[in-house]
């Protein structure tokens, strides 16, 4: 379900904003969050339920990760340094080891067999989609957290801060404190028109380019790549 589909355009985005600003009026905040949440969560699904299960998975290991550290923090004892740097480390080991599992492992091992004329061979794996972009912001934590530069927030708050549908897929890698601060923020889960309209306004701006001259164009790119071989002869 892309951001220029009918499913996301007609159903899933009105659903959401009527059930958000409907559960914000009542003041059921963390129930209006847990509802982003689902609707996030729901969005990356449509990619691939698979997609969903290695999101879940990296979501739950890094949570588990900052508990293991607030644990450390409320011992204080002589090791806490040590043990925190520890959880860095492997926050940060597997982070990375996510990312290039699914993104750079076949290209490692192509680029061996032809340097080292090697017969390694990797099944095809299909790369989550905005795995960068939930796997950097992550490490970012993990390492503020570690540093003592962020708090261990709530499990609807962090999972809220990773999944958050708009930025998942495209980016940009943004950082926990000014999202969460902004869904902490009361005063902006009021229904403003004028806020509203620049929304829609930047949205249909944003949906044109995509449609008109994004899709078009692209076909034109495509092509030129695919003549390429033209350049050998």
């Amino acid at each position: 379900m892309g951001f220029n589909s009918f499913t996301f355009i007609l159903v899933f985005l009105p659903v959401l904003m009527i059930g958000w600003h409907a559960l914000n009026r009542l003041q059921k905040y963390t129930v209006a969050d847990v509802l982003l949440i689902i609707m996030s969560l729901y969005f990356y699904y449509t990619f691939g339920v698979n997609f969903l299960i290695i999101l879940s998975v990296s979501i739950g290991v890094n949570y588990a990760l900052s508990a293991v550290l607030k644990k450390i923090d409320s011992r204080n004892t002589t090791d806490s340094n040590i043990h925190k740097k520890l959880i860095k480390i492997i926050g940060v080991l597997f982070n990375l080891g996510l990312l290039f599992y699914f993104k750079y492992l076949g290209f490692f091992a192509d680029n061996l067999n032809v340097v080292f004329k090697t017969g390694l061979t990797v099944d095809k794996i299909i790369m989550p989609i905005g795995i960068s972009f939930f796997t950097f912001g992550q490490i970012s934590y993990i390492v503020d957290r570690a540093n003592g530069e962020a708090p261990h927030y709530s499990f609807v708050e962090y999972t809220l801060y990773t999944a958050y549908f708009p930025k998942l897929i495209q980016g940009p890698i943004a950082f926990h404190k000014e999202m969460i601060d902004q869904f902490r923020d009361k005063s902006l889960r009021t229904y403003d028109s004028v806020k509203f309209s620049a929304g829609i306004i930047s949205f249909v701006l944003g949906l044109s380019k995509k449609v008109i001259l994004a899709d078009v164009l692209s076909k034109i790119v495509n092509y030129g790549f695919e003549q390429t071989y033209h350049l050998d002869t």
